[in-house]
């Protein structure tokens, strides 16, 4: 199962690759391969990353950690499925991503 992904969170996802493959070469496929991993468990199981505090239960907002970067992959029920909100750098305003629910 996959899921997809919101307009944003594709935009932000493609910056930080790019931004790392610019920093160090390979690292823009290292940092896709670590998050397709998260969104992986995102898909297999929704319910083991940790709710979003001070979100709307509604939309059953969860963030899965991406390993080895400091990113975290942000899903959530939008119009009835679960997609990704947000590829988010959790250094750096960690919940700017809440007025896309």
């Amino acid at each position: 199962m996959r899921l997809p992904f919101e307009a944003e969170a594709v935009a932000e996802f493609e910056a930080a690759a790019a931004w790392y493959e610019g920093e160090r070469l390979g690292y823009g496929a290292l940092f896709a391969s670590e998050v397709a991993r998260a969104v992986g468990r995102a898909a297999s199981f929704p319910h083991s990353g940790p709710r979003v505090p001070r979100t709307d239960p509604e939309h059953d907002v969860r963030r899965f950690v991406v390993r080895r970067f400091p990113h975290v992959v942000i899903t959530a029920i939008v119009s009835g499925q679960r997609v990704v909100v947000a590829v988010a750098d959790g250094r750096r305003r960690p919940t700017y991503w809440r007025s896309r629910l």
